[in-house]
This record gives structure tokens, C-alpha cells and sequence, in this order.
């Protein structure tokens, strides 16, 4: 086949599939990988996902990652040729649902999709779920199989997805005219105690707190009918205004007790089963609560009487990175002491970030807050002392490390590892110069060759990304002398090593290769990628502590992280040749 009637081929593949096309699909088209390869590389191509290519003259699809990883559950089957029930296809569902309907804020970090039998996926950054869906589960959106908004209300709630981000989803799918609260809060009562609200709190109280941690409590609908009370029958005998007034408020324990004619204590003693209440008082509060269709509130009450046992992370809102190690050990250090952790992330400045805290205290939905970003005066400031905050000081307001996690003196330890291998030459691939992490490492490094007696062939300006380690080993000369490479992270470091891979070069007897941030693939990759532990997770257990010692009242422990920086050598870095 030429290249016009392989390109010919792909397009009519690709249309109706957001122009997208497997190379299993290709293949049934007598197309073969070297083909689509050198599509690739001539740039009529591009590589989205592993097996799966977009014609470069089609526009860009939203929601792609989605799009890729539902392709590759059949990568054979065209879109147009599966079910759009999705039982044999796959559903997207979850977080991934939220974003294809366009509600509850930024898109997750992997994609989750919902298959009806066990399966697995090499694909670190796609999750699947077991679980039957029904077809009036699932509905069409821009072409792919989606649970409904009030089937993937209760996949969230199912999967225990953070309270922030459900309420979010919930309270714009409501706003929206998407979804009614008197439909969906019978068939979430039952999550109510996963959220720590006690186990009698109605589907519409659950949906209330969701919504409230979200920072966007339910207001009334356009037809002015509150969109919380719609779960809660009407009132039965309390007057034709109540019967005629669908706007009417949650009646309260001062109205029982004024038509009983009791004192609100009084009240609240029958509302805790007071054995010593005179039967005839007894009789007129029941008689007040049937008029009225008085309902408790059971989670305001839970947060008069006691504490919430629940302590709240802070994140920023929009972020592409998450510390899950240092996340790991404050949840850790929390659960030991008895709490529960939530983490949220929260939108705006600091300011903005400050109110949301102390709201979140003052409402007692956490006992303490750890913020990983700046709370402006709240912590440190004049009368922030009242406040259990502590912020852990290490990240900016972008959650770009600074302070500890930024110290690039690491960068001299493994230049004085491998020139103790024998290497002389080197080449250092930086990260984006807008983390401070970023510049101290290159810093260090330019400082430690010259210290050390050692060469430079330079630095590459990078991104953090594989591409740009990629593209470093690419086009490094095959005469620089260079023998060992230093990787701002181990995402470089991976595209470095691939990089090298591809041009023949061998690793490690040709090319050492260190990276940094010791994630869990390096220890996978083959080679193995050498690189630099950082124990963020104590950092995070520390920092926990000290939050729990503000909340006994008790000193502020003064340890620190010793050896926070720790090399690990493995099999990408070896003695230079002789």
C-alpha cells in the first residue's frame, strides 16, 4: 500500500472515532506497524496512547485520555460497532464520568472506567471497576458510553470519593436541572455513616454536608423549590401554609417547643428519651413534632455535642501533582491517633483558601487542618494561635516544593558516586526553572563539578516530562564524551534511558543514568533506574504530629527528618568504561 491509501485507510477507520485509530483497527486494513510508524515520524500521525493514533489533520477530541483508554478496552471493534449500553464495551464511569458530563471541577489524574467482568490493565493511570450496569445506568455523551449522573453519584459514594469533590459534582449537576435531590437522596441514605454523619441521617442530609464541604451548599431551584427539603415529606397537619408554601424552612426545635408549650430544653430532653418526662408533656412534644414534621439535624447535632474525630489536608485546587508519600504519612500518624483524614483541595488565593479553613473549624467538620500550601495570617499570623492549623511550609502556593524538599545538595553526593565509578564527563537534563527544586539541583551541580575536578558537556533545559530526557539522549553527539547523565526526576530519567535504547546506546556499560524522587516504577523498569529517595512520607507523619500536639495543648515536637535525601543505586548506573 502507498501512503495515500494507508493514510485513505486510517481516515475511514477514524471516522466516527474522534479520529482515532488502533493499530489493532489498522491492521484489519492490512496496515502494518512500521507503516503507522513512519506515519508517525513524518507527523501525519501521532502517538496518543499505547496502540492508539490520531490523524494529525483532525482536530484535537476532548476528554482524549478518556477516549484512548475506552478504545483500548476492544481495540478491534470499532466505536460505532459497540454496544452503547456498554456491558461488553466498557463504561466510563467515576471521576472520569464527572468530566465528560462537565461537572465537579478538574479532571482526575488517571481515568476509571466500569467493565462488567475482572480484567486488568497494565496502564498505571487507568483504573477498572467490576460492576453490573444496567442500561438505564448508562447514556451517550459525545459519543462514548457514560454512566448517568445519579448512577455515578452512587459509584463516587461507593468508592468513598472525597467529600469535596461528589458535593461538587452533586451541587452542579442539581443547578443544572440534571439530577433532583428528592430522586437521588433514597438511594444514598445509606453512605451516611462513610462520611461520619451518624447512621439515622437522611439521604438529603448526606447530600447537604457533601455539598457544604464543597463550599457550594444547595440553594433553591428555579422554580423556587429548595432542592434539599424536596427529601423530606411535606407537612401533614401544620396549617394550609405549610401545605401551600413549598418554599418552607426545616422547622426548628424552638417551633416544637412553642406549639407544645415547652421550653427548647425541654424538647431536647424528649429528643434524647428523658425517662423522667411527665407522660402528658410527653404527649403534647409528639403531638408538636407529628404537626410540625419535626426532623432532628442529626449532623448539626453531632457537631454541637462532639467533636468530628476527622482532620482535613489541604491541597490546592488545581494541581498535576499529588505528594501521595507525604500524604501516606500524615494519614498515617492521624489514624493511629484516632482520626479520619479528608483531603480537599481548595480554589482561590490564600485568602480564599484561609475562609474555606475556617469555616470548615467553625462548623466543627474538622477538628485541625494540615494545609501543604500557604494559609496567608491564618497560620502564624496575629490570632492564629485559636486555630488548629498547622502548615507544613514545604510547598508553594502552586504546590512547587520549596524549603527541605527543594535542597539540591543530593546532586553533589551522586556526582561523587559515580566519579568514585570512574566517570568524568557529564550532561545534566533540568527541570522546569520555575520549581525552586529545579534550580537548586542545577545550581548544586554546575557548583560541584568545577569543586570536584570533574567536566560538564552541559545542561539541557527540561520540563520534568519523559519527552524532554527523550529528547536529550536523542540528540546528544555520539563524540561528546559525555559517560553518565544526571535526570532532574525519574521521569527524565526514564525518557533518557529510553532515548539512549533507541540509539543503540547501552545502559549502563556505555551510559550511567541517575534520577531523582525514587518513584515506584524505577524499581520495575529494565534496567532499573538508579535515583535519589526522598522520605517524604515522615515529613508528612511529622508534620501530622504536630498538628495532634496543638490539638492536646501539648508542645510542638522538635524532631526532624534525619537522612531525608537517600542515593539508590540500581541497574541503570554502573563503572565507566575504561
Amino acid at each position: 500500500m502507498t501512503q495515500a491509501e494507508v493514510l485513505r485507510a486510517l481516515d475511514a477507520r477514524a471516522a466516527g472515532q474522534w479520529g482515532l485509530v488502533t493499530t489493532a483497527q489498522a491492521k484489519l486494513d492490512g496496515v502494518q506497524g512500521v507503516q503507522l510508524l513512519r506515519l508517525e515520524r513524518s507527523g501525519a500521525l501521532e502517538n496518543v496512547g499505547h496502540g492508539v493514533y490520531r490523524l494529525a489533520a483532525s482536530p484535537p477530541p476532548a476528554h482524549l485520555r478518556i477516549k484512548v483508554a475506552w478504545l483500548r478496552l476492544d481495540p478491534v471493534t470499532p466505536a460505532r460497532d459497540r454496544s452503547t449500553d456498554g456491558l461488553r464495551s466498557g463504561v466510563v464511569s467515576h471521576t472520569s464520568a464527572c468530566a465528560v458530563h462537565g461537572l465537579g471541577g478538574r479532571p482526575a489524574d488517571f481515568v476509571e472506567l466500569t467493565v462488567s467482568s475482572r480484567r486488568t490493565t497494565r496502564d498505571e493511570t487507568v483504573v477498572l471497576h467490576c460492576a453490573a450496569t444496567d442500561a438505564e445506568d448508562v447514556t451517550v455523551v459525545d459519543g462514548l458510553p457514560v454512566t448517568t449522573v445519579p448512577r455515578t453519584v452512587l459509584d463516587l459514594l461507593r468508592a468513598r470519593a472525597d467529600a469535596a469533590r461528589t458535593g461538587t459534582f452533586v451541587a452542579e449537576a442539581t443547578a443544572r436541572g440534571l439530577v433532583r435531590v428528592d430522586d437521588l437522596a433514597p438511594r444514598v441514605a445509606g453512605f451516611a455513616g462513610a462520611y461520619g454523619l451518624p447512621a439515622q441521617a437522611s439521604g438529603a442530609e448526606l447530600l447537604e454536608f457533601l455539598c457544604e464541604r464543597a463550599g457550594r451548599p444547595l440553594r433553591a431551584g428555579k422554580a423556587g423549590r429548595s432542592t434539599v427539603s424536596a427529601g423530606r415529606p411535606a407537612a401533614k397537619a401544620a396549617g394550609p401554609a405549610a401545605a401551600s408554601d413549598p418554599e418552607r424552612k426545616r422547622p426548628t426545635i424552638w417551633e416544637v417547643a412553642e406549639r407544645a408549650g415547652v421550653s427548647h430544653q425541654t424538647v431536647s430532653r424528649f429528643l434524647k428519651n428523658d425517662s423522667g418526662m411527665k407522660p402528658t408533656t410527653r404527649a403534647r412534644i409528639e403531638r408538636a413534632v407529628a404537626e410540625l414534621d419535626y426532623r432532628p439535624n442529626l449532623m448539626a447535632r453531632s457537631m454541637r455535642t462532639q467533636r468530628s474525630h476527622r482532620i482535613t489536608i489541604v491541597l490546592p485546587e488545581l494541581s498535576g501533582f499529588v505528594p501521595i508519600p507525604l500524604l501516606r504519612g500524615a494519614s498515617a500518624a492521624a489514624h493511629e491517633a484516632g482520626y479520619m483524614t479528608d483531603v480537599v483541595g481548595l480554589e482561590g488565593g490564600e485568602s480564599r483558601r484561609a475562609r474555606s479553613v475556617l469555616s470548615l473549624l467553625e462548623t466543627r467538620q474538622a477538628d485541625g487542618v494540615l494545609s501543604l500550601v500557604p494559609l496567608g495570617d491564618l497560620a502564624g499570623g496575629q490570632g492564629a494561635g485559636q486555630w488548629p492549623v498547622v502548615v507544613l511550609g514545604e510547598y508553594d502556593d502552586k504546590l512547587q516544593s520549596q524549603g527541605r524538599l527543594a535542597d539540591g545538595r543530593p546532586a553533589e553526593e551522586i556526582l561523587r558516586h559515580l566519579a568514585d565509578q570512574g566517570h568524568r564527563r557529564f550532561l545534566h537534563v533540568a527541570g522546569s526553572q520555575e520549581w525552586a527544586s529545579a534550580r537548586n539541583r542545577r545550581a548544586v551541580y554546575v557548583e560541584a563539578v568545577e569543586r570536584l575536578g570533574l567536566e560538564s558537556y552541559g545542561v539541557v533545559d527540561g520540563d520534568w516530562s519523559v519527552r524532554s530526557g527523550y529528547e536529550a539522549a536523542r540528540d546528544l553527539p555520539a563524540d561528546s564524551g559525555v559517560t553518565a547523565v544526571l535526570a532532574a526526576n525519574d521521569y527524565v530519567a526514564l525518557g533518557v534511558l529510553r532515548g539512549f535504547q533507541d540509539r543503540g546506546t547501552r545502559v549502563p556499560e556505555e551510559m550511567s543514568v541517575f534520577g531523582w524522587d525514587d518513584e515506584e516504577f524505577t524499581r520495575y523498569f529494565s534496567p532499573s533506574i538508579s535515583t535519589v529517595h526522598i522520605d517524604k512520607e515522615e515529613v508528612g507523619r511529622q508534620a501530622m504530629l504536630s498538628l495532634l500536639a496543638l490539638l492536646r495543648g501539648e508542645p510542638e515536637p522538635k524532631s526532624e527528618v534525619t537522612d531525608l535525601f537517600r542515593l539508590v543505586p540500581r541497574g541503570s548506573s554502573g563503572p565507566a568504561l575504561r
